[in-house]
Parts: structure tokens; sequence; C-alpha cells
């Protein structure tokens, strides 16, 4: 059963990955604007994650938190 249910987290996280690495790739004024907005998303989603208190969402939970505020840093730090 645990097995089935890590099976079943595992494609959606790969897909959020995927989302990261392309709002990275973008460039000026874009990459500001995506970083922002998707790190809003994950961080959101992430607390969502905690929120529900389940095992197998805490650790997946932490992660989009950190990514979503990694995201964030990454579309503050280039604003002049």
């Amino acid at each position: 059963m645990i097995f089935v249910q890590l099976f079943i987290l595992f494609p959606p996280f790969v897909v959020l990955y995927q989302f990261y690495r392309y709002a990275i790739t973008k460039t000026g004024i874009k990459k500001e604007r995506a970083c922002i907005a998707l790190g809003i998303v994950y961080f959101s989603s992430g607390t969502l994650c905690l929120v529900f208190r389940n095992l197998y969402l805490a650790f997946p939970g932490l992660l989009l938190l950190m990514l979503g505020l990694l995201l964030i840093a990454q579309g503050l730090a280039s604003k002049n």
C-alpha cells in the first residue's frame, strides 16, 4: 500500500520539477515574473501538503516549500 501511494505521488512531482526548470531557463522580466508566480504556487502547495498532516505528504510538502522559496529568491534577486 505504501509503495502504491508513493508511486502515485511521483509523476506529479516530476511535472512540477519540469515547471521549475522551465521557469529557471527564462531570461529578463519573464524570468522574474515566472519565478515569483511559480514560487508562490509551490510555497502554497507545500503549505497545503503540510496542513493535511499525512506522512506521505510531509516530505513532498517540505520539498515544495524549499523550491518555492528558491524560486521567489531567484525572481527577486535579478531586480535592480
